[in-house]
């Protein structure tokens, strides 16, 4: 019998990597060997239907598995149609979070024959062995339920046994372990299970091995919350220092459970910790059965700054009993902690989840298909919800994509402005003057700032400080051509070379900068010799 198993992921990247298809095909090999050939099969969101449904049907398959999730149904049931278009014999099937969490939703669905909810390793070899016995799809359909794997030492490595070549992809995803202790309501992750399974230590330690040995840049850690279980998260990080000093991993962390000790053992290793703050107001929060204690939450942001820990919040806006205004103070107080990046979500009301069940008393006026955005609730009008939107994306282009950590606050301090107003007004110019030169962009917002309170030159030398650091970033983290980077000629105001020594000597305030680096019309090159940034004013 022949499988394929398909995974469409939202774009191409290192993280773009089949791991729960990997993990069935390892699996359905182990228990029944040749008797079923298995087929993993990459696809994007970006990739058309058609092109999908071929590259499958290259195989010639009998059956056909999606990992669905709510950023690929649509396309799923697309692509499974034009599958049983082409074969109408063939046996089509999904799993995954959305499959599990809207099960009769993706049945009701002609193309779909069978949902496998939940974890699917136990499940998909049940459901092979019946099949091979002559069982009928339909059968499969109704015998079907979630069962959460009781251990997780029995399923293999679908990195060890060869399954999934992780330098095929430059980064991997590493599963920890299952389930959430937490039970956020807008969230599905913990519904279904009870408590966390973790994976075993000596399973980790070989996967650490083999990433260190294959060369991997980037690992991102799958776990909700990687520190909860604070005695083995510190166990896991001393193996990586250990074992994959080489290698950047990517955490999912509450801000609670952090340490001195566990801040100082994530400065140990090569990492970026992501943490779910979605509101700054507890009022909120208790609304989907979270809480929060400011105080708390800056004292342990704050071991990790002092640790040189590079760490990023989550914001939702849209939440239940929130307001624009509010949503606005979260912002602020996000920025003030100065994370590395602020990445802001509208609210999703997800189905399967306690929020998709409370939504109608709580006055949510939500879509009802995918991705499920709320559109309206009583304290977040749809007006404010797009405002909202609009500040999401002035902190993505200006600060995330700008990486506008280093200079950030030197630029706002003169200009006493508050970050939130600084992103509603980076994102109306950006939509006023669309251009793909970024650096450019965010030069001439902050001049035209300046210029507007009568300060022009604080704005050149502003202009100036944006390109430091813009272009000698572009440079060490930008594509290459021909293996190499192209060098770059900059326009300046100042003198780049006093100003780059005054900035490395601690000068961090622009009206000092003002004071101690010339003015000095003139062009500089930025180019890279042997990864080192060479600067030369011409």
């Amino acid at each position: 019998m022949k499988l394929v198993l398909v995974s469409i992921h939202v774009e191409p990247g290192p993280r773009a990597v089949p791991l729960g298809p990997a993990m069935l095909a390892s699996v359905l090999r182990g228990a029944f060997g040749e008797a079923i050939q298995t087929r993993v099969v990459d696809a994007f969101v970006a990739e058309g239907a058609a092109d999908c449904a071929a590259r499958i049907l290259a195989s010639d398959p009998e059956l056909v598995g999606f990992s669905m999730y709510v950023w690929n149904r649509s396309q799923t049931l697309e692509i499974a149609a034009l599958l049983k278009r082409a074969k109408p014999g063939i046996v089509i099937f999904a799993g995954g979070a959305e499959a599990t969490a809207d099960t009769e939703g993706v049945l009701s669905d002609p193309a779909m024959d069978f949902v496998l909810p939940g974890e699917g390793e136990e499940l998909i070899v049940e459901a092979m062995d019946r099949l091979l016995q002559g069982a009928t799809p339909w059968s499969i359909a109704a015998w079907a339920k979630p069962a959460p794997v009781k251990n997780l030492a029995d399923l293999p490595s679908p990195y060890l046994d060869g399954t999934l070549r992780p330098e095929d992809y430059g980064g991997a995803l590493w599963e920890l372990s299952r389930g959430c202790p937490f039970t956020c309501d807008f969230c599905y992750e913990a519904r279904g299970t009870a408590g966390t399974r973790r994976i075993p230590l000596a399973r980790v330690e070989a996967e650490l091995e083999l990433f260190e040995a294959r060369g991997i840049g980037e690992v991102f850690v799958l776990d909700p919350t990687f520190n909860y279980h604070k005695v083995q998260a510190k166990q896991v990080l001393r193996l990586i220092a250990a074992k994959a000093p080489s290698i950047h991993f990517f955490f999912e962390v509450r801000s609670e459970f952090l340490d001195r000790e566990m801040a100082e053992l994530f400065a140990a290793t090569r990492c970026t910790l992501q943490i779910g703050l979605q509101s700054a107001h507890d009022e909120v929060l208790r609304n989907i059965s979270r809480s929060f204690d400011a105080e708390d939450f800056e004292a342990k942001i704050l071991l990790l700054h002092q640790a040189g820990v590079p760490y990023g919040f989550d914001l939702i806006y849209g939440l239940p009993g929130d307001s624009l205004d509010g949503f606005r103070e979260s912002v602020d107080f996000a920025m003030n902690l100065v994370p590395n990046h602020l990445d802001i979500f509208r609210l999703s009301v997800l189905p399967g989840t306690r929020l998709a069940e409370t939504a109608a008393g709580l006055k949510l006026a939500h879509e009802a298909h995918n991705p499920y955005r709320v559109l309206a609730s009583p304290t977040f009008s749809s007006q404010d919800l797009d405002q909202a939107a609009r500040i999401a994306l002035g902190c993505d282009v200006l600060y995330n994509r700008g990486k506008a950590v280093p200079w950030f606050e030197m630029l706002l301090e003169p200009l006493e402005m508050v970050p939130v107003a600084v992103f509603e007004g980076f994102a109306a110019w950006w939509e006023a003057h669309p251009t793909e030169d970024l650096i450019g962009a965010q030069q001439a917002f902050f001049q035209a700032l300046f210029e507007a309170r009568g300060k022009p030159l604080e704005g050149e030398l502003a202009a100036d400080v944006i390109a430091c650091f813009g272009h000698s970033v572009a440079l060490m983290e930008g594509p290459s051509e021909d293996g190499e980077r192209q060098a770059q000629r900059v326009p300046f105001h100042h003198d780049p070379m006093a100003l780059m020594a005054a900035m490395e000597d601690g000068v961090t305030s622009l009206e000092e900068l003002f004071i101690c680096v010339p003015a000095k019309l003139c062009e500089a090159e930025f180019r890279l010799d042997a990864e080192e940034l060479i600067v030369r004013v011409l």
